[in-house]
């Protein structure tokens, strides 16, 4: 799970990293004021979109992931039970002989 992390920041670092180069060499370039502008502009839209395209996809994992720990718990809980009334059979079989 901590690698499935690692990854994610990752992603989240490299496209920062790509906006911020990409602003840089925006800003670095010899253009008018109007055509930076527009190019910033679109860069900010791209990267709006990039960003909701990143969540969309993050918050989809998050829903099966919590069903996951749901039906564990659920399992875990079915499991416990099973076994103490195993326990509890046991014991009874063995007081009534």
């Amino acid at each position: 799970m901590e690698h499935k992390k690692n990854q994610e920041s990752g992603l989240l670092y490299m496209f920062a990293g790509m906006a911020v180069g990409a602003v840089l060499g925006l800003l670095l370039a010899p253009k008018k004021g109007s055509e930076l502008r527009e190019d910033i502009g679109e860069l900010g839209r791209e990267g709006r979109e990039k960003g909701r395209e990143l969540v969309d996809r993050l918050s989809s994992m998050v829903p099966f992931r919590v069903k996951a720990a749901a039906a564990v718990g659920a399992v875990k809980a079915g499991g416990a039970e099973a076994i103490r009334e195993v326990k509890e059979k046991v014991i009874l079989d063995g007081a009534s002989k």
